[in-house]
């Protein structure tokens, strides 16, 4: 069986989330990181060589989204809501590195072998080819024999409905 890259995020997502839950509710602390890195580790060799590039920007803002969603839900009722939300995100974060970094890292030395180098050569030949500058610089253009004139072909004061300076009507026409 293997994942799409979305289907990874999710196996990390859920894995992340179930993490929070338990820790939330029987009270290990260090629940959400493991079960983060467990997520981490099971989508990325379930994935497609194919989505992996996906799969590995994925995990550190799903961890984020899982704790600020924790935060938000263990925040309400409390007295200041925005100041209750801040402090517990940034406590959750601050005592989740090690796991975020572990999980992060791991990702990524599982992925460049199985093929995480190919999708960076190919997304950079996708903007390569997509790049609607490719070949307009004005080196370029003078080695080809063309002037700067030639090279740019929007003529501002040439708009639409408007006529070139020289051919302007008089007031005597």
């Amino acid at each position: 069986m293997t994942l799409t890259g979305r289907g990874g995020a999710v196996v990390v997502f859920a894995c992340t989330l179930l993490g929070a839950l338990v820790g939330g509710l029987f009270g290990p602390r260090s629940a959400q990181g493991v079960l983060f890195v467990a997520g981490c580790l099971l989508a990325v060799s379930m994935t497609r060589r194919t989505d992996l590039l996906t799969l590995v920007v994925s995990p550190p803002l799903l961890f984020f989204l899982v704790s600020l969603l924790s935060a938000v839900t263990g925040s309400i009722g409390e007295k200041s809501f925005l100041v209750s939300v801040a402090v517990t995100l940034a406590a959750k974060l601050t005592s989740s590195v090690p796991w975020l970094f572990l999980g992060a890292v791991l990702v990524v030395l599982i992925a460049v072998p199985r093929g995480l180098p190919a999708n960076l050569r190919e997304l950079r030949a996708r903007v390569a080819a997509d790049n609607p500058f490719r070949g307009r610089t004005t080196l370029g253009a003078r080695r080809r024999g063309r002037t700067d004139e030639d090279d740019d072909p929007v003529r501002w004061d040439d708009g639409p409905g408007r006529l070139p300076a020289a051919k302007a009507p008089s007031p005597e026409d």
